[in-house]
């Protein structure tokens, strides 16, 4: 089973500390107008540029026969630092408990309140000790109705020894 994700705050408010998340907020809002969120056409990948692109997640969400969630794209900062490519995998046949868990709250609220969702928290993977993670989460409509796309980006930065032994001793 891959690494652990939990995730210390969800924040509806988007207060974004990554400059990599600011920009993609600002691109996403660009691109939906006056509509209350843009299609998976109008966030052109290539258009994101080399800064954004490495941590871009694109998720595909299906709604019948229920609710279930896949990788469709997963940037190279994620891949590198997670040490793993999972593109293509659906969650529940990659996660399980806790992170199934963690994953799943972030893309329900999304599709629940139909805008977009911030999270901090953090992470372990194998071969990394904890790493820190602030995530954006911005649902996508063909038909500006449906959700059936969630495009996100992912920071995560790998924590010092004094943070480690801190976090430790907590």
């Amino acid at each position: 089973m891959p690494g652990v994700i939990s995730v210390e705050n969800l924040d509806p408010g988007l207060n974004c500390e990554s400059p990599v998340l600011i920009e993609l907020l600002r691109f996403w809002e660009h691109a939906r107008g006056k509509r209350p969120m843009p299609s998976r056409a109008d966030m052109d990948p290539l258009k994101l540029g080399p800064v954004l692109l490495p941590h871009i997640l694109l998720i595909d969400v299906e709604h019948e026969p229920e609710v279930r969630f896949r990788w469709r794209l997963i940037g190279t900062h994620i891949t590198t630092v997670l040490n793993r490519d999972m593109t293509g995998a659906y969650w529940d046949e990659i996660y399980g408990g806790k992170s199934l868990a963690t994953m799943q709250l972030r893309a329900d609220w999304v599709l629940q309140h139909r805008r977009p969702l911030r999270a901090t928290g953090h992470a372990t993977s194998r071969g990394r000790d904890f790493e820190t993670l602030e995530a954006l989460h911005l649902p996508l409509s063909d038909d500006g109705a449906k959700i059936n796309m969630i495009i996100a980006a992912s920071v995560y930065t790998l924590l010092n020894s004094t943070d480690i032994a801190a976090r430790e001793a907590a």
